[in-house]
């Protein structure tokens, strides 16, 4: 009986390793992030960042979804041009992405 629950215990530990349990690592990272959390001192970075984000991405938006329906259904409605290049090179720079 204690060669198969060996067994079993290898085979556990390896398909753990596999396919971690993605609930269990979330909570890590969390607890990971609160601690982190806890030693930093407050910055306005953090604020600036996330205006900065939500902004572009409402401007992503507008440029990909808005821009193209009022172009079709309103042609006479005055629109500033087109910033999509500069939108999205700044948003992806910002998450990481590289040009």
């Amino acid at each position: 009986m204690s060669v198969f629950s060996g067994i079993s215990d290898l085979l556990s530990k390896g398909m753990d390793k596999i396919w971690p349990d993605k609930a269990k690592s979330r909570e890590q990272q969390t607890e990971i992030n609160k601690e982190e959390l806890k030693g930093a001192p407050p910055s306005r970075l953090r604020l600036w960042r996330s205006f900065l984000g939500w902004t572009l991405s409402l401007l992503f938006v507008f440029e990909v979804a808005v821009r193209p329906v009022m172009t079709t259904y309103w042609p006479d409605v005055p629109l500033p041009p087109s910033s999509i290049d500069v939108v999205s090179k700044v948003l992806l720079l910002m998450l990481g992405g590289l040009f």
